[in-house]
């Protein structure tokens, strides 16, 4: 019960985002821009023997393109958390008999969700007729990159709504966001596999919480490793730090309320 009171916000939150069709169409263009880029950037590094790449360039051009998807299928939610502080709307949401980091959880899913839909058929299916042929897994390891894809989705908007939050002593959460956006783009393995950095920098990366959320749901179509293997580590890393985040953004939340100051509203 206490469960399905939240469900009305993922539906809410993924009919409005569906509604606006013009804006996920623009957004939809952007992001297979860049994938075409990223792809035809590694096809240029192969063909021209710029750098020793020991994966397929096929698979390389389906890793750039999910890791490029995964910046563009969650929502920029940490904007949300930021304008109710700063107007002071948060006061109001407290008072309610429903927990306001789950609702605004909540409706960053709907609206990923809603993202998922255009980009896993229209995205997967453009990407398909691009890149010529499925990657080395086959369509098993797609499907399979695709959900935990959406799972390390729902991580980054847990850590979006921690960059919210330090709104409550900053005053403005889009500095710290920016900060947590680089490290997401280098430790998350966004231009090219962790793999070809130095080895130290794969081994920082591995413990912290990009390497889960961006790496290792796309490192299956690198086809290292076996399927299982990839499957069991991939799901171990979720646990460890979907726990962790629970726990990070409680505490956090629990901190900042006892210091809010309403600056309006």
């Amino acid at each position: 019960m206490s469960l399905l009171k939240y469900f009305p916000f993922i539906k809410l939150s993924f009919k409005n985002h569906l509604s606006h069709t013009m804006r996920m169409i623009f957004r939809f263009c952007g992001c297979f821009f860049f994938m075409v880029v990223f792809i035809e950037l590694w096809r240029l590094i192969d063909r021209e023997g710029l750098l020793e790449i020991p994966y397929k360039i096929t698979d390389l051009a389906w890793y750039v393109s999910f890791t490029q998807m995964f910046l563009f299928l969650s929502p920029r939610f940490f904007m949300v958390i930021n304008e109710d502080i700063r107007s002071g709307d948060i006061a109001y949401f407290l008072i309610r008999p429903i927990s306001y980091l789950n609702m605004r959880l909540l409706e960053g899913i709907g609206a990923l969700s809603a993202n998922m839909v255009s980009y896993y058929s229209v995205g997967v299916f453009l990407l398909w007729l691009y890149i010529g042929e499925l990657p080395s897994g086959g369509i098993v390891t797609l499907i399979t990159v695709m959900i935990f894809l959406y799972l390390g989705s729902i991580l980054h908007l847990m850590f979006q709504l921690m960059a919210g939050i330090t709104a409550f002593w900053l005053q403005e959460a889009e500095p710290m966001y920016r900060i947590y956006q680089k490290l997401l783009i280098v430790l998350g393995g966004l231009y090219m596999p962790l793999t070809l950095y130095p080895d130290w920098v794969e081994k920082f990366a591995s413990f912290t919480p990009f390497y889960t959320m961006m790496y290792m749901p796309v490192r299956p179509l690198l086809n290292e490793g076996t399927f299982f293997e990839n499957v069991i580590m991939t799901l171990g890393y979720f646990c460890v730090w979907f726990v962790l985040a629970f726990m990070l953004m409680g505490w956090m939340y629990r901190t900042c309320v006892r210091r809010l100051e309403v600056n309006g509203g």
